[in-house]
């Protein structure tokens, strides 16, 4: 293939190659650009609470960002594990200012996988593999009181894992590997009202994991991400699909990736998108239509994207950022050039397409699996021990502005 290039056209993109069709292109990433205008995120992490397992679910609200996963401890920044410990089963709330521990202590029986607030922020709820959630039985979902962490009377039922949450104003729109929601058969994905009711309309059936739920910012959409093949039984949604938040029938979407999704974030009319397959991918789409406006590839998985001040941060168990390729093999995939390395953690001008300088780094095979963003400054959560230039802190980090 002849050498890519790329135009800007407003916030949006084209690929142009010689002698190749605009339509047919998908990378575009060229190299480390030049510093951007906004302000610069430190590469050193700030002064924060760490946990002793894999954080994966972050939620800031206001000052206060809660953190979710396979943790049971949490402990304070520079100590080493088993120091200064103060248990926190799977759920823990974070000062986002002075980076203290708060009391807010919940607890649930096993990891927690996804968590959302309510429209109003006055509920936090909660999915995830448990059967107990502060204190009471809870099957895989629970809704908190985001001050005392007491569980409402908001009781679905569900047979298997909840690995995403989203919410609307009228519902709570969730997926994962269920087949059964208050007894009532479903394929990965449901739906219910806030007192727990289950919505017998929105009930579209995706034949694999879902691994990721979002509103669109006009709420006329449901975006949906995992490792399904089919909605419905319809083999071209797959991966990423756009339901509508009534029915759950697709709504119109060009391009449906070839790689399982696990995250996606906006900006202005772009929707970017995360997930794993040949090592993995970064894709930005028209969030009207889905097209396909390009797509840069890592030698390992994509597992979470934030936008934060005109920049795409993303999280993963990559190295190194290729160059040349949109897809690969999808097993045993390497670059076959590197574009710049970045140990986990990168980040994307998304106003000129350049690979941004900042690379704090991380370590552990498996490095980052969620992210977020508050307040001017960016959390990070996942497996590693280290992070900000392998500094020592364990599965929860935070990073402000320089």
């Amino acid at each position: 293939m002849a050498a890519v290039s790329v135009r800007r056209v407003g916030l949006s993109w084209v690929a142009r190659t010689a002698g190749v069709a605009a339509a047919a292109v998908g990378f575009v990433i060229s190299g480390v650009g030049p510093a951007s205008a906004v302000t610069p995120l430190s590469e050193y992490v700030d002064q924060a609470y760490q946990a002793n397992g894999r954080v994966t679910a972050i939620l800031p609200i206001g000052n206060t960002v809660y953190i979710g996963g396979a943790f049971t401890s949490l402990r304070p920044y520079g100590a080493a594990a088993g120091t200064g410990e103060v248990t926190r089963n799977h759920l823990a709330a974070i000062d986002r200012v002075t980076g203290a521990l708060l009391p807010w202590n919940p607890g649930t029986d096993k990891t927690v996988y996804a968590l959302a607030a309510s429209p109003d922020q006055s509920l936090i709820y909660v999915g995830g593999g448990f059967s107990a959630a502060g204190g009471v039985r809870r099957s895989r979902l629970a809704a908190l009181d985001p001050v005392t962490g007491a569980p409402t009377s908001w009781a679905p039922v569900t047979d298997q894992n909840v690995y995403a949450l989203a919410v609307s104003a009228t519902r709570i729109y969730f997926g994962g590997t269920i087949d059964r929601v208050n007894g009532q058969a479903r394929g990965r994905l449901a739906a219910v009202d806030a007192a727990g009711v289950l919505d017998p309309a929105w009930h579209p059936v995706a034949d694999n994991r879902v691994r990721m739920l979002t509103t669109s910012p006009d709420s006329a959409s449901i975006y949906v991400g995992g490792e399904f093949g089919s909605i419905d039984g319809d083999t071209t949604q797959k991966n990423l699909v756009k339901l509508t938040p009534d029915t759950g029938a697709p709504q119109p979407w060009k391009l449906h990736p070839g790689y399982p999704v696990f995250g996606v974030a906006f900006f202005g009319p772009t929707l970017f998108a995360g997930g794993n397959g040949s090592g993995g991918h970064v894709g930005a789409f028209d969030a009207a239509t889905g097209t396909r406006l390009w797509t840069l590839q890592t030698d390992g998985g994509v597992q979470a994207v934030t936008v934060m001040d005109n920049t795409l941060y993303v999280g993963g168990h990559f190295d190194n950022v290729c160059v040349g390729v949109i897809d690969g093999a999808t097993t045993g995939f390497r670059c076959p050039k590197n574009a710049a390395t970045r140990h986990k953690l990168l980040a994307i001008d998304v106003t000129t397409g350049d690979l941004d300088p900042w690379n704090p780094g991380a370590d552990s095979p498996l490095g980052v699996f969620a992210l977020a963003n508050s307040g001017g400054s960016l959390q990070v959560g996942g497996d590693f021990k280290r992070i900000g230039h392998l500094r020592a802190q364990q599965s929860y980090a935070q990073f402000s502005n320089a």
